[in-house]
């Protein structure tokens, strides 16, 4: 009997076209714009994520235990001693790529003619390299190499209308609060496509950011790169092993803790685009419901009829709700299948947008790639299921409490 219920929902759905193909629309829209968001989002923040820990986070950092209670003073009295021989006792773990230590403290850079706070970070550039992709798309021959030598962003290059070779000055303190000035030269300008970083942070040898801020054999921090973010959880917990035994006054933190911010806006705009697609999918839900209400005046008396010859309430009821379910299902399957050539191009090319957006967005992007997975139609699929039938629930429900009586009195069309 469930069989023949589900035939005659199937040709009534033939019987009613133009009605049919209005509500197959309506969900394959639905479907496509399901899909085409989620690869959107996914892609969106897995760049952020992945060009965040390639820029600044790294996979793990390492830091003083007591350096967070100033972090935003980037003390330097707290930091690591003998930092080449903490990456030692970590680089043979699994899944370890490289690490490189570093020295972070606010300043100021002038080129005599203009000036602006900066933050200086001291970098072993050889391990830097290694470790992170800041550098990408520097030439070699603006590598740091000597000691009076300085990387700028491009944006702050831009604003300070600097250019590779002139002379600077940079201004800071020592761990012991005496002022420092020095003259560095421009040895090369770097690109990461992320405003914020370039115009904030510059880049001094590891060496000479030890002497100006009186650190001999010191760091503020180790970042440490390994093969892939999945592996975090297991590594974490050797290198803090590792830190436990070796080094107590040293902590371990990962890069959701260093990019919390991120991972905040992250959860925040799929709330946003999640309360989006409920709006839509309640326009299904609403289209649907309104439909099959006016198909069931429309078939009264067929519906009289079918009760009339045995059909039960029930069976009258499941063969709206199969309507439904077949309206959806159709629906979801037309729009996954016309979708599949945006999603491709999407997700092989991306999609470009105005350099003065990207420069507003807080996280880092080269491209803005879809990341879409089969399971994103399994999802949608389910989703524009259970719309269609909540969408068909109050008019089955109408349909099954119709008078035979009255239905037969209108005469069968």
């Amino acid at each position: 009997m469930n069989l023949k219920i589900i035939k005659i929902a199937f040709n009534n759905l033939f019987k009613h076209r133009g009605r049919t193909i209005f509500n197959l629309f309506t969900f394959a829209a639905n479907a496509m714009a399901l899909i085409v968001l989620l690869g959107m989002l996914k892609g969106m923040y897995n760049e952020a994520f992945e060009r965040t820990i390639a820029l600044d986070t790294g996979h793990f950092k390492i830091y003083h235990k007591d350096y967070f209670k100033e972090k935003e003073k980037m003390p330097l009295d707290k930091n690591i001693k003998s930092p080449y021989e903490v990456i030692k006792s970590i680089e043979n773990i699994p899944y370890f790529v490289s690490a490189a230590p570093r020295i972070k403290k606010n300043g100021i850079l002038s080129n005599t003619a203009n000036k602006t706070n900066v933050i200086m970070i001291g970098i072993d550039m050889h391990r830097e390299l290694k470790t992170t992709d800041l550098f990408e798309n520097l030439k070699k021959e603006n590598y740091l190499k000597d000691s009076g030598e300085i990387l700028i962003g491009r944006r702050l290059a831009e604003l300070l209308k600097s250019n590779i070779g002139d002379l600077m000055l940079l201004y800071s303190q020592t761990q012991y609060k005496a002022s420092n000035l020095a003259d560095v030269k421009l040895k090369g300008v770097y690109t990461i496509g992320f405003a914020i970083m370039e115009k904030m942070i510059v880049y001094v040898p590891f060496d000479f950011a030890q002497s100006f801020f009186d650190m001999q054999d010191s760091a503020t921090e180790i970042i440490i790169r390994i093969k892939d973010k999945k592996f975090v959880p297991y590594v974490k917990k050797t290198i803090e092993n590792i830190l436990k035994e070796k080094y107590p006054d040293l902590i371990l933190r990962d890069w959701t803790q260093e990019a919390e911010g991120l991972i905040s806006g992250a959860q925040a705009d799929f709330i946003s685009y999640g309360v989006l697609f409920a709006i839509l999918l309640f326009m299904a839900v609403s289209i649907i419901m309104n439909t099959l209400t006016i198909t069931v005046f429309e078939r009264t008396a067929e519906i009289g009829t079918l009760r009339a010859i045995g059909l039960t309430k029930g069976q009258i009821r499941w063969m709206f709700l199969w309507e439904g379910i077949l309206l959806s299902l159709g629906g979801a399957i037309a729009g996954g299948i016309l979708v599949l050539p945006v999603v491709a191009y999407l997700n092989l090319h991306g999609m470009t947008m105005p350099q003065e957006i990207m420069d507003k967005l807080p996280y880092p992007f080269i491209e803005l790639k879809s990341k879409n997975e089969i399971s994103d139609w399994f999802l949608t699929y389910i989703i524009c299921i259970i719309t269609g039938i909540i969408g068909s629930i109050l008019p089955a429900n109408r349909a099954a409490g119709t008078k035979v009586v009255d239905a037969l009195k209108k005469g069968v069309k």
